[in-house]
């Protein structure tokens, strides 16, 4: 007998030999990180902690992680692209063939686009209490690794020498990043959002890191320069590429471009 198209999949049927225990981590997680009424009190003590201490406060608006002894390059202007947002949406797919090519000023648009600081002091991205949990680290093939500064539109220098022949060990399918010139990788630095949300700032660190993947995109789209984002990756591999410990501090995201 057919089975009607519209009939429903079993548990089993979805997940297979990996369907969820009862202590599944993502439902703890997300059971964990839900906002109640009855527990406000609770999970607005990082709120009232903030408003009570000015140092805290101080802190927690300059949400920018910068080493002064390190080199330092400023990059190009942003350019502005004759396209509109709706001919970039149109535009944007997960290209997967690579050109090897990404000069500084499409770079550093895509920066700018995706991250970068506006003179109110604000970012291109909406953020959980502005606190912008987020690091933004550029790979690129024979050029080293660098952090991405907002406030200065400049890159700084974390790693000299080739990153990509390390970056191709963190993909379980090395040959997707075979001609790609560059990957943004996006780091969460989880203490800037949690310490006044708590779990639920773990979840907001995760929802910015989607709209700052989103701008790189578009952003990528109008400017015709490939880009795919990258999620199934190596974890350890890729978070030692920018000094993270994976607990403290993720990356969460990459973008692969070029």
């Amino acid at each position: 007998m057919t089975r009607p198209a519209s009939a429903p999949l079993t548990r089993a049927e979805i997940y297979g030999d990996a369907e969820p225990c009862l202590d599944d981590p993502a439902e703890l997680f997300h059971e964990a990180s839900k906002l109640y009424p009855s527990l406000a009190r609770r999970q607005a003590a990082g709120i009232v902690r903030l408003e009570a201490n000015e140092t805290l406060r101080a802190v927690a608006a300059r949400s920018v992680r910068r080493n002064p002894q390190l080199p330092r390059t400023v990059l190009p202007s942003p350019r502005r692209p004759a396209c509109t947002l709706w001919q970039a949406i149109d535009r944007r797919r997960s290209r997967r063939s690579f050109t090897g090519a990404l000069d500084d000023p499409d770079l550093a648009t895509i920066l700018d686009a995706a991250y970068g600081a506006r003179s109110d002091g604000r970012r291109t991205v909406p953020s959980g209490g502005g606190l912008y949990p987020l690091e933004l680290y550029v790979a690129r093939r024979g050029r080293g690794v660098h952090r991405y500064d907002p406030e200065l539109h400049a890159l700084e220098q974390h790693e000299a020498g080739d990153p990509w022949p390390v970056f191709m060990l963190t993909s379980p399918v090395p040959s997707l990043l075979d001609d790609a010139a560059a990957a943004i990788l996006v780091l969460g630095v989880f203490g800037r959002t949690r310490f006044k949300y708590g779990q639920r700032g773990y979840r907001f660190a995760l929802l910015e890191a989607g709209h700052v993947v989103q701008n790189i995109v578009l952003a990528a789209a109008a400017l015709d320069v490939a880009a795919l984002p990258f999620g199934g990756y190596f974890d350890a591999r890729v978070d030692e590429l920018v000094g993270a410990d994976g607990v403290e501090e993720s990356v969460v995201y990459a973008v692969v471009l070029g």
